[in-house]
């Protein structure tokens, strides 16, 4: 593998919407060509050598701030996305690990949740390869439940271990490269924030459904190039 490609890309894919409004359909149609462009992504990020994959799919305010008739489409997508992961020749030949993080076993209905733990029973035992979601998902919320849980243990002394071991991303290394789409340079809600302490950051105006497998490479020579330094 190369050494200079990362091991954990985490992608915010931002600019849906306004991917939508610029061609004149809906919200949700600027979701599916998101779908779309993710299904060419990972193969090609796998290919490359990349393990672990990241996507920001939903945030928690997402799903309480946006309109019923959106978050409602949102959810027949995932349901429908998650039930072709299950059975995708893309996954099961590169032999890639489904895992879904943040608050969607509580707030998702159940035939959505049943999708999603029908794609993570299938890839159960793959190992090669790590797709990762983050649905209903906030990074202070993850912390602060993780605080909350580690007070409520009893533990006296809180190390770095002990928090990562309480997050939801506790089985997950640290993100190396983060790639943010939708031309906003910045970071949202604090977004996997203990795992990007030392990750580069990729930004690009694209909106996420116009990114391409050229783009990803670009990102990917472009991380190779960079000395992480790690704070010294």
């Amino acid at each position: 593998m190369n050494t200079g490609i990362p091991t954990h890309i985490a992608i915010i894919p931002d600019g849906n919407r306004r991917w939508a409004s610029e061609h004149g359909v809906s919200p949700l149609d600027g979701y599916k060509q998101g779908a779309e462009v993710l299904r060419a992504i990972m193969p090609h990020a796998a290919d490359a050598g990349v393990k672990y994959i990241s996507i920001w799919g939903m945030s928690l305010d997402n799903f309480t701030k946006r309109s019923i008739s959106e978050v409602a489409g949102l959810l027949s997508l995932f349901r429908s996305e998650f039930h072709n992961l299950a059975t995708s020749d893309d996954i099961h030949r590169r032999k890639v690990k489904i895992n879904v993080f943040g608050r969607w076993e509580e707030k998702f209905p159940k035939l959505v949740k049943s999708a999603i733990q029908k794609a993570i029973n299938a890839t159960s035992e793959y190992t090669d390869h790590h797709m990762n979601f983050f649905l209903a998902y906030n990074g202070v919320d993850e912390m602060t439940q993780a605080i909350q849980t580690i007070i409520a243990s009893g533990v006296q002394t809180v190390t770095p271990e002990i928090i990562k071991q309480h997050l939801f991303t506790k089985d997950l290394p640290p993100v190396d490269l983060i790639i943010r789409t939708g031309g906003e340079p910045h970071l949202s809600a604090g977004f996997m924030m203990w795992d990007v302490t030392d990750s580069q950051l990729w930004f690009t105006e694209k909106l996420w459904p116009a990114f391409t497998e050229k783009d990803l490479d670009e990102a990917l020579e472009e991380y190779s190039k960079r000395q992480r330094r790690k704070g010294a």
